[in-house]
Formats: structure tokens, C-alpha cells, sequence
């Protein structure tokens, strides 16, 4: 066998070793070790309701890949406690592979006659994900609006948006580098269509025979106005009768490139009593 041909192996050999290890290289994890896909979940951060509502329903959205798993939940008291102001056990949620459907868990709200704090809270924490889910956001704050009292007060819950995944990441040696789609889409329920549009409510403790109005704007956090969303700054009027009105944000592309950022959320000049934890965040996750 010649020199020649010996170095031909050789090469021939180190490029097939090269090709492989590219080939099993995956979007996030070591280098040439295949990882599975992974179900993100995520509870809202915040849901509030009068105390006459009944109910209090908290929303786990789930994006990324739809494998099968699960996710167990704890219920934690606050100011609101179990059984005197609220009703609700710990429990499983649960996805069969290709469910890319949300999640709800609900809370019974006691209406007493009792006068209380305006608000009283508890807490939900997401546990115990399976193999094949991933939790990016996993504490929802329960808020009960007291109805017993003459005090009117407004409120509003902050909001997230999941989004499908991680932004693609190819691995070639160590060095990392970001392949971002320049318009990346998000993934229902994240924004309702078209426009990218998030839905943020604010509600009453007790809804009035008038119309009433609130002043709502946005602010910068990590996320910025006119790159990551289209800032707010408008009085909105919440309609005779009505408990709770959505304010429309505008998502931008630029966002959708994002985990765990924010922009900030707030509201005041109440036209009919006295604005109660008037300030949240936005935040998008993937």
C-alpha cells in the first residue's frame, strides 16, 4: 500500500467521523447526544376574580413539541384560604402525544357576607413535570376580589405568552450560533389572529349600572416598545354592568425571538373608586 493511499484512508475516515457527528448534533443540548422532545407548560401568572364569579379559572398553555406527559399541581393559601374563601385540591394535568390543547384549573370561590380585604390571594405552583415537559413559568397567583364592602376598586392580572420553542441553535465544534427566522410566528394561545394581539384584562370587584373608565399604558421592561410590542397609552371604558374588559397589545416579530423578557403593564385614574395592585408585566417564554 502506498503513502499516497494510506492518507486517502485516512482522510476519507475522518470525514465520515466529521459527517456523523453533525448529523446527530441537535438543536439544544452536548453535541452529538440526540435530545428528546419536550412539551413546555406554563400557568398564568395571575388570575382574578369577584367573589361573586363563582370561579377563579387559571389557564396552563402548552407549546414547543406536543409529546406526551404530565404535570402535577400544589395549591399553597394566602391571605385566601382553603375552606373558608376558596375550594381547590392539589392535582394531575395530563397530554396524550400531538394534544396541543391548553389546560384549565379551577378554583370554587365561597361568597360569603363577610367584609375582608379587598384582595386575598393564593397560590398554584406547577411540580413533579414528567421526563417529556418542561415548565418555563410555574407560579399563578389566585386573586378574589371582595364584593362585601362599598369600596369599588379595579384591578388588573398580568399575562404570559408561550411560545414554541426555543429559538434553533446548531452546534458545529463549541461554538453555538442562533439561526432566528426574521419573522418568526407565535404559537396559539400565546396571541390571538391576525395582528400577534394578547389579550390583558382588568376587572371590577363590582360591576356598575354606569359606564366606567380606567386609564391603561405600557411601559419598557427587557422588551421595548416598537421593537418587541406597540405601546398603549388610551382611557378605555369598561361598559355598564360588565365585571372585566381586555385591553388588545400588539405583539412585533422581534418578540417572538425572546424567553423570559417583559414589558410592563399599568393602570389608574379610576372614574369610580380606587385602583387595587394597578401594575403587571407581559412576559413572553418559550
Amino acid at each position: 500500500m502506498t503513502m499516497k493511499s494510506t492518507m486517502l484512508r485516512v482522510f476519507v475516515a475522518g470525514l465520515a467521523v466529521l459527517t456523523a457527528t453533525i448529523g446527530v448534533t441537535t438543536v439544544v443540548g452536548q453535541p452529538g447526544v440526540a435530545t428528546p422532545c419536550q412539551r413546555s407548560v406554563a400557568i398564568d401568572p395571575q388570575a382574578t376574580a369577584a367573589e361573586a364569579a363563582g370561579t377563579l379559572t387559571f389557564t396552563v398553555h402548552t407549546g414547543s413539541c406536543a409529546a406526551a406527559g404530565s404535570v402535577s399541581y400544589t395549591v399553597t393559601d394566602g391571605s385566601a384560604r382553603r375552606q373558608g374563601d376558596f375550594q381547590l385540591a392539589a392535582g394531575v394535568l395530563q397530554w396524550a402525544a400531538g394534544d396541543t390543547s391548553s389546560r384549565e384549573i379551577r378554583a370554587v370561590i365561597v361568597n360569603d357576607n363577610v367584609t375582608e380585604a379587598l384582595l386575598e390571594d393564593f397560590t398554584v405552583t406547577l411540580v413533579n413535570p414528567s421526563s417529556t415537559v418542561r415548565i418555563p413559568s410555574a407560579v399563578g397567583q389566585g386573586r378574589i376580589f371582595d364584593n362585601d364592602t362599598t369600596t369599588r376598586g379595579v384591578t388588573l392580572d398580568s399575562r404570559l405568552c408561550l411560545l414554541g420553542g426555543e429559538p434553533t441553535v446548531r452546534m458545529l465544534g463549541s461554538t453555538p450560533r442562533p439561526l432566528v427566522s426574521p419573522t418568526p410566528k407565535p404559537v396559539t394561545p400565546c396571541t390571538i389572529e391576525p395582528g400577534n394581539i394578547i389579550n390583558v384584562p382588568f376587572s371590577t370587584n363590582l360591576p356598575r349600572p354606569t359606564d366606567q373608565t380606567v386609564l391603561f399604558q405600557t411601559y419598557d421592561g427587557d422588551l421595548f416598545g416598537y421593537l418587541d410590542y406597540v405601546p398603549v397609552n388610551k382611557v378605555v371604558t369598561l361598559p355598564a354592568g360588565s365585571a372585566t374588559v381586555y385591553v388588545p397589545v400588539q405583539l412585533l416579530p422581534h418578540a417572538f425571538t425572546q424567553t423570559g423578557k417583559y414589558f410592563q403593564i399599568g393602570i389608574s385614574n379610576y372614574s369610580s373608586g380606587f385602583v387595587v395592585a394597578g401594575s403587571g408585566r407581559v412576559t413572553v417564554w418559550h
